[in-house]
């Protein structure tokens, strides 16, 4: 050998993976045994000796394996939290990117129309149906039936003796106008003929329905007939 020189060993820059596989072909470690000792899965373990991140879970669980992996090689844990957050900022690929996708095609997947889902909204809209028809009839039991006066307006005043009354109730109700029962239409309209008296007229409208819950209105009418004018002068005498 010259003198004045030295030789040097190069190592070359080795992943984490790369370092753990040389650990455990060094200590004649199977990955089953690996496996045993980690409770992690050799393939999984493969996995990470190749820094193959997109064939693990999520980074979650990669960290944990990766620990126990070293903890088993009596590899420093700290140096391989390190270098795994240094790798995978750098490799940001596999399975963590992944997640991302998944996450995305989740959400396309949400708008796809498929058998299952109109299952599921057919069941819905049936169960809403089936919740809609009883609160409706729990209303129609526990409530007082609709009444309206659509003509005339109340207050009106009329110089013929005689006007048409009508209105919308419900169709199972019996209504009745100044206690005289008045026919209803299929649809609940109703529709009478009414005699006016000089003066001042109230009329009282009552619906009544199945269960005896009533709604009645009341209307003041006025009735002015026209009057004949009477010549106030008389012709002069010649």
């Amino acid at each position: 050998m010259v003198r004045g020189f030295s030789t040097r060993k190069i190592e070359t820059n080795k992943t984490l993976g790369e370092k753990f596989k040389l650990i455990r072909m060094q200590k004649e470690f199977s990955l089953d045994e690996a496996e045993i000792g980690t409770k992690v899965r050799a393939n999984y373990l493969e996995a990470i000796e190749k820094s193959d991140w997109a064939a693990l879970p999520s980074s979650v669980y990669v960290r944990g394996f990766v620990l126990a992996y070293a903890k088993y090689l009596g590899f420093d844990t700290a140096e391989a939290a390190v270098l795994y957050e240094r790798e995978c900022k750098l490799q940001p690929t596999g399975r963590h990117s992944a997640e991302i996708s998944y996450k995305n095609s989740v959400k396309d997947y949400k708008m796809i129309i498929t058998p299952k889902v109109i299952g599921y909204s057919f069941i819905t809209a049936f169960v809403i149906a089936i919740f809609g028809y009883i609160f409706f009839q729990v209303i129609n039991f526990a409530g007082s039936p609709n009444l309206k006066i659509t003509s005339p307006g109340n207050g009106a005043i009329f110089v013929d003796d005689s006007i048409d009354l009508r209105g919308v109730t419900d169709n199972d109700t019996f209504l009745t106008i100044n206690d005289e029962q008045v026919p209803i239409t299929n649809d609940g309209t109703f529709s009478t003929n009414l005699k006016l008296h000089r003066g001042i007229n109230v009329i009282k409208v009552k619906a009544v329905n199945k269960n005896k819950k009533e709604t009645s209105e009341v209307l003041t009418l006025e009735y002015k007939p026209m009057t004949a004018q009477i010549p106030t002068q008389l012709p002069v005498a010649q």
